[in-house]
């Protein structure tokens, strides 16, 4: 056994690492977030404004009137879907707009490869997966 042993109590070091998975978590939640509303066309921006961010149940809604030229009012339901997460939650990005498997698959000359696969392959790298 190790002289000294604890210098503090091990529920103090527990809610640390807690505490530090949660910041890691939001983070790739926040490049996940900004990896499909950057990578969306913005043509119409019906696709990128109908991105849903939600806890725990994903939000598989669709707004044929939606929209978001500036990327802005989509960002911003990101974060605040982010804000609402807890240890133990899990981060859902959704978007059924009816024609986003052809994005997707690279139709639109402003997503030639796509924008959640791409997205994913991006956070695989950065988390080192």
């Amino acid at each position: 056994m190790a002289k000294g042993g604890w210098s503090g109590k091990p529920t103090d070091f527990a809610l640390e690492v807690e505490d530090d998975t949660m910041v890691l978590f939001r983070e790739l939640c926040e490049q996940a977030s900004r990896g499909v509303i950057y990578r969306a066309p913005i043509d119409t921006s019906r696709f990128l404004a109908n991105n849903n961010f939600s806890v725990n149940t994903p939000d598989e809604t669709f707004d044929e009137n939606k929209r978001d030229p500036s990327r802005s009012i989509t960002l911003a339901d990101a974060r605040r879907a982010m804000a609402a997460l807890k240890p133990g939650d899990s981060f859902h990005i959704v978007n059924t707009t009816p024609y986003g498997k052809y994005l997707e698959a690279g139709t639109s000359g402003q997503a030639p490869t796509g924008i959640y696969g791409v997205t994913f392959n991006s956070i695989k790298e950065y988390s080192g997966s």
